[in-house]
């Protein structure tokens, strides 16, 4: 097994996390280092669909995000420690589409961190496209972080190239 197949497979995707990481993921989605890179997007999502919140259900954390209603989150989180390090917050707004309408990584896995290599957002939105594949009608993934380019991907066509 080479090295960077190893570091990949320290990374778990999950869609709760543990209530005893709640530091962890308010540094990842409210104290991000990475926020200034998509700062316009985040305000827009925010005045589109509310102010993320994480909520503590039992002993398990999720994210809430204003009135949408089904939200769910993903979250990539350290195998060893269950350390959050991504999280991807997604809702159905109707039958064809899946909306992203929150992301975050941690400074360490994201562009320029020493962990880039990872490739961790890509990794946790095919995650994302993995599980919406399972939803009756779902035609199209949209990263509400992109607006404004391309930012719907059809992935029913292609997904035998992709496979």
């Amino acid at each position: 097994m080479t090295a960077s197949i190893d570091l990949k497979a320290r990374i778990e995707f999950t869609s709760h996390i543990a209530r005893a990481h709640r530091v962890a993921l308010e540094a990842l989605i409210f104290f991000n280092t990475c926020q200034e890179r998509v700062a316009d997007c985040i305000a827009h999502a925010v005045d589109e669909f509310g102010y993320p919140e994480i909520v503590a259900d039992g002993d398990r954390l999720r994210i809430r995000i204003g009135d949408v209603a089904g939200a769910q989150s993903l979250f990539a989180v350290e195998a060893a420690t269950g350390r959050p390090v991504g999280v991807a917050v997604y809702a159905r707004p109707d039958l064809e589409n899946i909306t992203v309408m929150h992301l975050g990584i941690a400074a360490p896995y994201a562009s320029g961190g020493p962990r880039a290599s990872e490739q961790l957002l890509l990794r946790l939105l095919r995650e994302v496209r993995r599980s919406t594949r399972r939803m009756k009608g779902v035609q199209r993934l949209e990263l509400h972080y992109v607006r404004g380019r391309a930012a719907r991907q059809g992935w029913r066509e292609t997904a035998k190239a992709l496979v």
